[in-house]
Formats: structure tokens, sequence, C-alpha cells
């Protein structure tokens, strides 16, 4: 049967240890996906220099397991100020931290066009590089990041043409701040054409968030990650259903697997057959998974009995109900009896336990949007016809000869962002290349999102902010015979430690 790839859909979870997979729990836990995915088993493959008596090589061995993932998805708002996009464990696994304003705020009296006052105390509830949403018309409601808060002042990282009066309302945001550890790792669920097939990759990491912006296009974002072990068609065993009673030539028995996502239907099969020959070593018994039925089948080669105690045994249906037949499809209505060999008799499904429910907010386009360059007063809109933004976390895999992957984990151990914008070369503008060449500290702001009646709308959009970064390249390029600049900036952490880089939904 042809499987219809459009279909498909993901789910993404945080998990609690590295590497052990969680399983979704709802309908949120779904992200929507483009066309690009790509998830991939990987093995190295080990050279066995065994000579074989032959020109030819000899088997090569399967050594550590390292799976990967790419996928894009559109970077945009939830569309509730208040809660956080239904993709934030992609953003909280490559920046680290995620926070949602508790409440929101308003201005007090001698705010001015780079220092937002709030009233006492409120000052603690806001962060570095949150976004403001700063509801007063004359401005048009501008959203500006916060570059440092002293007591209930806060800074700006670019002011706004006016000062604010009293009573601005301020907005909530949700923002993501860059850490130095604790990095969450994901469970990525891929359930292709949702019926054909389960794709699972455990122990992922998010090693590179970008973000592309070219004007009048839709604004995406994607997301590499490595994970430490890959999964087709899992199966999970709990206390609650690996257990399996019967009987044969010798008697009635009672087993159990153990308790674990198997990578696959046949290691579970094989799973079963050894546990079932433990208990019995009299005779001999075998389980099997078809690939092209679906079903487990459970036999005997040498007793002239073998009875499945779906119903019946200690953990059947009539007993503790504990059994592993539900999971392999099998009915526990009765138990299986006057055969040696017994199919499932339903074939496993394959599709998602959810109808996934998405963000209601529509992708945004890279119009009307603004982006800053320079310093607290540069509030001229710089006129790039692409943005694109990169951060990168470089992953140190935590090797053990102990692990069944040959990886017990790992841990995020460097980060770099960079932001590379183009745009058309205006006449005497030598701002660029000066603050090259003088390894000038620049700031980097990009707000994207809707506007109605000319202001930002709540819930709709987002501010990217880098408070640190230097023009680390630059160049005058031909774009179909109109001359060019292109820079690069690379953000980079202060003096006193402070993260180089945040993004704000507000």
């Amino acid at each position: 049967m042809s499987i219809q790839s459009r279909n498909s859909v993901l789910a993404l979870m945080a998990e609690v240890t590295e590497g052990t997979p969680v399983i979704p729990a709802g309908a949120t836990d779904f992200i929507a996906l483009q066309d690009d995915f790509t998830m991939e088993p990987a093995f190295e493959n080990l050279e066995n220099a065994e000579l074989k008596s032959s020109l030819g090589q000899a088997k090569s061995i399967v050594g550590l397991e390292s799976p990967t993932a790419s996928l894009s998805h559109y970077l945009r708002a939830s569309g509730d100020q208040t809660a956080a996009p239904n993709y934030n464990e992609l953003l909280k696994a490559a920046f680290g931290t995620e926070s949602v304003s508790a409440a929101e705020y308003n201005t007090v009296a001698a705010s001015t066009t780079s220092v937002i006052k709030v009233d006492a105390a409120e000052g603690a509830s806001f962060e570095r590089g949150e976004a403001l949403r700063i509801q007063d018309s004359t401005n048009g409601f501008n959203i500006r990041p916060i570059h440092s808060i002293s007591s209930d002042d806060l800074t700006l990282g670019f002011g706004v043409a006016v000062a604010p009066g009293v009573g601005v309302e301020l907005g909530r945001a949700v923002t993501y701040s860059p850490a130095n550890s604790g990095h969450q790792t994901l469970s990525v669920w891929n359930y292709v054409g949702n019926e054909g097939c389960i794709q699972l990759m455990a122990g992922a990491r998010v090693t590179e968030f970008s973000m592309s912006v070219a004007a009048g296009e839709l604004i995406n974002s994607n997301y590499s990650l490595e994970g430490v072990e890959y999964f087709f068609n899992p199966m999970q065993t709990t206390a609650s259903n690996y257990n399996l009673d019967f009987t044969d030539d010798n008697g009635t028995f009672a087993t159990a697997v153990a308790a674990d996502f198997w990578k696959d239907p046949h290691e579970l099969a094989a799973a079963i057959a050894s546990a079932m020959n433990t208990i019995q070593t009299a005779e001999t018994h075998d389980c099997s998974y078809s690939d092209s039925a679906g079903k487990f089948t459970i036999s005997t080669s040498t007793s002239a009995v073998l009875t499945l105690l779906w119903k019946t045994g200690a953990s059947g249906a009539d007993g503790t109900d504990l059994h592993i037949g539900t999971l392999l499809g099998f009915d526990d209505a009765a138990d299986d009896s006057a055969a040696t060999s017994y199919s499932s008799d339903t074939a496993q499904d394959w599709s998602a336990s959810y109808t996934p429910t998405f963000d209601s907010s529509d992708p945004l386009v890279a119009k009307d949007n603004e982006c800053l360059i320079g310093e607290v007063d540069d509030l001229t809109c710089f006129e790039a016809a692409s943005v694109d933004f990169t951060l990168s976390d470089t992953k140190r895999d935590i090797l053990s000869i102990c692990a069944a992957s040959g990886k017990s984990g790992s841990i995020i151990n460097a980060r770099e962002v960079t932001v590379s914008v183009s745009a058309l070369l205006n006449q005497h503008d030598a701002d660029a290349f000066r603050r090259m060449r003088e390894n000038s500290e620049t700031r980097f702001c990009y707000i994207g999102g809707t506007k109605s009646g000319g202001s930002w709308q709540a819930g709709k959009c987002f501010c990217l902010y880098l408070p640190t970064a230097v023009v680390s390249s630059f160049s005058v390029t031909d774009d179909d015979g109109l001359a060019s600049l292109e820079m690069e900036l690379t953000a980079y952490v202060d003096d006193s430690g402070n993260g180089e880089v945040y993004l704000s939904f507000v």
C-alpha cells in the first residue's frame, strides 16, 4: 500500500532523561511539517581489517549510532501573547531557557526615548532581551528589546522616537535566552503518512537554529538535530503490559520481557521468544513479526500443546490484565488454544494517538517589518533585502562502552551566533565598513509580525535581538546590475558574561 506523505505529522516531547523516549501526551504536542523534513538513522561502519584469502573486503561492523533530523517551521508567534508557540520545545532546546511574562505592566512618570520606567519593584519582573510592546499610538505600538535593567529602569536596546507617557501598557512576552548548560533533549516522533510507519529519534539536541528572511516572502526557520538513538516502528513494554502466560506439554508458565522501548517489532519478537525459552527450557518456542501483515506470530516447534492465556492466565483479562497480548494485537476475550501457532488478530497501528492541534496564527511575511543595526539611537529601518540568522550549538557526545548505542549522552559545549544582511548600497554610507575596521560594538534587532492600523498586534509578533556583536565581514557585490552591500555580524558575550542573543514573542 502506498503511503501519502502529506498526511505525515510530527510530535516533539521534552525528555526527562536524555535518550529515554517520551510518548506524545496530547494534541498540542504536534507541530506543522513542511515537505523538507528528513530523519535518518546513521551507524558508523567500522572497517574489518581481516584478510579472507580474497581481494575482497571482510564484512564491516556496525559502530556508533548517530541519527539526525532536519525540519523547517515558519517563525511565528502563537497568536496569544501569554502563550509560547507550539514549536517552543525546539526553541528551548536551541537557546536553553524559556520564560513567560506572568503579568502586564505599564509605564510611570519620567520615561525617556531610551529608558522605560515602571513602578517600584516591577523591574524584577523583566529580563534582558525581553521585548516590550510599548502601546502608545504616537510610536505605533513600538516593539523594543530590553538591553539592561537597573532597579525599575528598563534601558532599551534601540530607542523610540517619542518618550512614552504615564500608564502606557508594555505587553507580555515569551522570551528565549541563551543558557550555558541544561539544554533539554527531545524525543522526535514522525508519523509517516499518519499510518504508514513511525520514526523516532531519542536524545535529540538542536545543533543549529536558523531564520531566513527575504523581502516579500514568508519568514521561515530551520532546525538541525542530532540524537542518541533511532527507532523504526518502536513499541514500548512496561509493567502494565510485559507479561505472558502460556501452557505447553510441560505445564503452565508465566514470563515477561523487560520494560523497554524496542527499536522495531522484530527486536520485541526476539525478546518474547527469549523470555519463553528461558522460563521453559524443555520445549522450543518462537515469536516472529510479519513485515507484510503487521502481525506477530507465537508458535512452538516441539510441544504438542501451546495455549496463550490472554484471558485466564494470572496476567490475563480475568486476572491482573497486565499481559502483552493487546500490545501485540491479540484479542483477550478468550485464550488462544487448540493449535501450536497463533497470529495477532489485528495488525499494528502506526498512526498518532491524537489529532494534532496547531497554532492559530498565520505565517508571517517579511514586509512592513523593522531591522535596526547600530546603537540605541539608530532608529532608521535598515532596508535589507534579506536577513539570515544562525545559532549553532556544538554538541559533544559522551561515549560509553556500557551504552547500547555507544553513547551515554551528550552536552552542548559551545555556541556561535551570526547574522548575514544583504541590502542595496547607499551612496555615502560608510558606517558598516567603519564598524568592521574599528571592531565596534554593534547591536542588531529584527522585528517581524503583523500590524493593524499601523500598530503591532499582540500575540502575532517577534523580536530577535543581538545586544553585542561586531561586523565580521563586509563586501560590495553585484546584484543583477545594482551595487549590493553584504555584511555579516558575529555576536559575542560581553565582559559581564551577559547573553548575546534573544528571541521574544509578543
